[in-house]
């Protein structure tokens, strides 16, 4: 946790425009966003190397008591030159998976940042070990 708010200072520090510190990230926020890493990129159909994909914070996007909308970027490289795909994603944070696709929001997009609300790394989850018991599912 301490890594990725660091690293959200660093990328505000670099100067993201329209970033401000967004609320903490809730355990729900930051399995939906793992989840959203994989989710939005296969959705998205674009044509270069994915590089990195952020999103808005799902607690913070509800749409009622269980679901939320969110924004997520997928930052990727076409002809030496960085572009992006924004991708709309529906989910309900108590599910597994929050959801199982997104959908192209804009098919016109070519600006370097989120101006309209802060992003927030969205990183997928490392894999358990090979024989790992997952605590979580006692």
């Amino acid at each position: 946790m301490k890594l990725l708010s660091a690293a959200l200072l660093a990328a505000c520090a670099l100067g993201m425009a329209g970033c401000t510190a967004p609320a903490a990230l809730t355990a729900d926020d930051e399995r939906a966003l793992a989840e959203l890493a994989v989710v939005a990129p296969a959705g998205s159909e674009v044509e270069g190397a994915v590089g990195h994909v952020e999103c808005w914070q799902p607690s913070a996007s509800m749409l009622d008591e269980r679901s939320f909308r969110v924004l997520c970027r997928v930052h990727y490289e076409l002809a030496g030159e960085a572009r992006y795909r924004d991708m709309i994603c529906i989910g309900v944070l108590a599910e597994e998976p929050v959801t199982d696709h997104c959908y192209r929001w804009a098919y016109y997009t070519d600006m370097p940042a989120f101006d309209d609300r802060p992003a927030v790394p969205a990183v997928p989850a490392a894999p358990a070990a090979p024989g790992a018991v997952d605590h979580g599912a006692e």
